[in-house]
C-alpha cells in the first residue's frame, strides 16, 4: 500500500514534489487539466528529473476536460484518442504506474425549463462505440490504463465493460467521492482490477474533493484493508491533504485493532502501516 496526493492547485511542479518528498508521501499523481502540467507546459525531460531528484513514484490523471470517448461526434472520438495517445507516450517515457482516465459523457439537452436524456439512443450509442473503439485501443496500449467511476456505468457502458474488462488488461481507479454521489456496483464487483483509489469527501449530492471526515463518505463499503496499491489522496490543498491522510491512517488502524490484526502503533504513522511508506514518527 503506498499513499500519495494530487498537489495543492497553487503549487507549481516544484514546490508539489518538495511537498511530497518533504511530507514522506509515495508518490505524486499529475492532474493534466491543471495548467501547470497540461501536454503543452510539461514535458518528459522536466518530469523525469523531478521523479528522480525527489524519489517518488509518478501517476497520471489524463486530461478529462478534452476527451470524450462517448460523444457521439466520431471526430471529437477521434480527438480524444488522439490526446490519449500523447498522454500514453508521456507516462512510457516517464514509467508512470498507472494512468487514470474518464470515459466522458452524454448530453442531458434543455427543454422548456426541463432536462431531456433519451437513455435507450444513448445506451446503444455507448455500448457500439465502446466495443468498437475502446477494446482494440487497450489491447495495444503500452501502459496501465486504470478508468474511473465518473458516471452511471450501468446497461450498456457495464455490458462492455464487461466485455472488456474479460479481454484486456484495463485496470480501475476507485473514486470514494465519486460513489458517494453515484453509486456503481461494477467497481465494487471488480474491486481487484482497483489499483488506485482517490480520497476526498462530499455531502452525497455535490463533487465537493473536501478532506476525508468532513462529509459522509462510508469507508467501510470498500475493502481498503486488503488493498495494496495506490492511495491517492485528491483534496487538492495542503491542510486537507494532511488531515485526509491521518484520517486514513487512524481508519485502518482502528480495522486492525477491531480485527486483533494491527501490528503497528497509531505514533508510528506509516511507517508500521505501510513498508513501502517513507513517514516518520
Amino acid at each position: 500500500m503506498k499513499i500519495g496526493v494530487q498537489p495543492d492547485v497553487r503549487q507549481s511542479p516544484k514546490e508539489a514534489f518538495e511537498f511530497i518528498a518533504d511530507s514522506g508521501f509515495d508518490h505524486i499523481e499529475i492532474l493534466m487539466d491543471h495548467p501547470f502540467y497540461s501536454l503543452e507546459s510539461l514535458n518528459y525531460n522536466e518530469l523525469i528529473e523531478l521523479i528522480w531528484s525527489y524519489d517518488v513514484e509518478l501517476l497520471i490523471h489524463a486530461p478529462a476536460t478534452s476527451m470524450n470517448f462517448l460523444s457521439i461526434s466520431k471526430s471529437w472520438r477521434k480527438a480524444s484518442y488522439e490526446e490519449m495517445r500523447k498522454v500514453i507516450y508521456l507516462a512510457d517515457k516517464c514509467c508512470a504506474e498507472v494512468t487514470t482516465f474518464h470515459l466522458g459523457w452524454n448530453p442531458v439537452i434543455i427543454n422548456n425549463g426541463n432536462f431531456y436524456f433519451n437513455y435507450e439512443i444513448f445506451d446503444r450509442h455507448n455500448e457500439k462505440i465502446l466495443k468498437e473503439e475502446l477494446k482494440p485501443f487497450l489491447k495495444q496500449c503500452p501502459v496501465l490504463l486504470a478508468l474511473e467511476n465518473t458516471i452511471s456505468f450501468k446497461g450498456g457502458i457495464e455490458r462492455s465493460l464487461d466485455d472488456i474488462i474479460s479481454e484486456t488488461n484495463l485496470a480501475l481507479t476507485l473514486d470514494v467521492g465519486h460513489y458517494n454521489i453515484q453509486k456503481c456496483d461494477f467497481f465494487i464487483e471488480n474491486f481487484k482490477r482497483v489499483v488506485n483509489i482517490h480520497l476526498h469527501d462530499n455531502d452525497g449530492k455535490r463533487d465537493e474533493h473536501l478532506a476525508l471526515g468532513r462529509g459522509n463518505v462510508d469507508l467501510s463499503i470498500f475493502p481498503l484493508e486488503s488493498f495494496d496499491h495506490y492511495f491517492t489522496i485528491e483534496t487538492r490543498e495542503i491542510n486537507s491533504i494532511i488531515e485526509t491522510r491521518d484520517y486514513l491512517i487512524h481508519y485502518l488502524n482502528d480495522f486492525h485493532d477491531r480485527e486483533r490484526t494491527r501490528v503497528r502503533r497509531t505514533s508510528d504513522r506509516f511507517d508500521d502501516i505501510s513498508k513501502s511508506s517513507r513517514f516518520n514518527s
